[in-house]
């Protein structure tokens, strides 16, 4: 299992600093689109919640681009291959910021294919330099910029978009990824070694086929991690409509205020930051992570389950605890399973172990919004998705819990 110590305490606490600094600027680009739905839509001709076929664009592209990353990865260097990432998103942030429903499909597969490796280079870093025994919390505070990206997102975009129009909001996502594009360049010579090296051969950049499929493979064969990869699928089609349809619902199906509902996904989303450092905590403290995933899938469930029932007579103040518990499970599982992906790795191939288990969360997240429009479009109703989505949760929690039981 790829477990190494740190070389320094210097260069593990830089890593994780940054890294989550380049998570939540990823994250704005990767969620522009669902928090400024409300305020494009009209101009794009399309309805609020036909964001779902953005958000499955962006997806897909992602799946595409983590497919063989870990290879790139070896080949670009870590921070290479996130900088890079970054500079595609940023184009697709500018591209959406063009307006048009065909610009709007493009921006969305360009900001995928841009971000979808950055969690590979991420993890490739953290497995070097985290210490053992605080791998879970180390990944899941890294990940905290998710949820910290989509709180901004949420508190930030809305008031843009009234005060400038959504096209300056979407433009000023494109500008900061470039700002930290620059920003994490002195960071090369830290952890992309092998690459800054003097005389180190260029290779081919592309990976092969036995690249892209290898890990997938070893994956699978995983006692563990199959059973991971199908909960990751639904805890990340459960994030997916949490965050990309949160604002949505507030206002169509509750008949909140845009910035009202803007504010609801943030405080959903900082319960997931927080969520995600405290379930890491546990994982490392309890030393069961796969335990740890399936009671957060048990806590999703009930949450979905209970959001199903919401309406726009429920006390404001019982819509936000809802989104909060929901937002701190449901957004708040990534670092643990990205931790235990890595761990499951031979060594020195952890960023191709996280690729291969990320192409089937990826694939939730890319279903789920298509799935939970055509819901909509069938039953006039938020609350039938909820409901579904709280049963799938719930299957696979078990099935996961009982194949951690059987491995004790």
């Amino acid at each position: 299992m790829s477990s190494a110590p740190p070389t320094d305490f210097r260069r593990y606490l830089i890593a994780l600093v940054s890294l989550a600094l380049v998570q939540v600027v990823s994250t704005m680009g990767f969620n522009q689109a669902s928090v400024l739905a409300p305020a494009a839509a009209p101009a794009l001709g399309v309805a609020a919640a036909d964001v779902a076929y953005y958000v499955s664009l962006v997806y897909l592209a992602a799946m595409i681009s983590t497919l063989g990353g870990g290879a790139v990865n070896r080949r670009l260097g870590p921070i290479r291959f996130i900088q890079t990432g970054l500079t595609v998103a940023a184009i697709g942030s500018f591209v959406f910021a063009v307006g048009g429903v065909a610009m709007a499909a493009v921006s969305a597969l360009i900001v995928g294919l841009g971000s979808g490796p950055l969690t590979i280079a991420s993890s490739h870093i953290l497995a070097r330099v985290s210490p053992p025994r605080l791998a879970n919390v180390t990944f899941s505070l890294k990940q905290s910029g998710v949820p910290i990206g989509f709180a901004i997102c949420g508190a930030v975009l809305p008031t843009l978009a009234l005060d400038f129009g959504w096209r300056w909001a979407a433009a000023s996502i494109g500008f900061l990824s470039i700002v930290t594009v620059i920003a994490v360049q002195p960071l090369r010579r830290l952890y992309d070694e092998e690459q800054t090296t003097p005389g180190a051969a260029p290779r081919w950049l592309l990976p092969t086929a036995a690249e892209i499929f290898e890990p997938l493979r070893l994956a699978w064969r995983d006692p563990i991690l199959r059973p991971m990869c199908f909960i990751g699928m639904l805890f990340s089609a459960t994030q997916a409509i949490v965050v990309n349809f949160t604002v949505v619902y507030a206002v169509d199906g509750l008949k909140m205020s845009y910035i009202l509902a803007g504010t609801l996904l943030s405080a959903a989303t900082v319960a997931g930051a927080f969520g995600r450092v405290f379930w890491g905590a546990l994982a490392d403290l309890l030393r069961k992570p796969t335990a740890v995933l399936a009671g957060i899938g048990g806590i999703v469930a009930v949450a979905a389950a209970t959001m199903s029932f919401t309406t726009p007579s429920w006390p404001t103040t019982a819509v936000y605890a809802i989104c909060i518990v929901l937002g701190g499970t449901a957004v708040g599982w990534n670092g643990v399973f990205i931790a235990e992906s890595a761990y499951r790795a031979p060594p020195g191939r952890a960023a191709e172990f996280t690729g291969a288990t990320q192409l089937f969360v990826f694939s939730g997240a890319l279903v789920s919004p298509l799935l939970f429009r055509a819901v909509l479009a069938i039953t006039h109703s938020y609350e039938v998705g909820y409901l579904l989505l709280a049963m799938g949760v719930a299957v696979c929690s078990f099935f996961l819990a009982r194949a951690a039981a059987a491995r004790r």
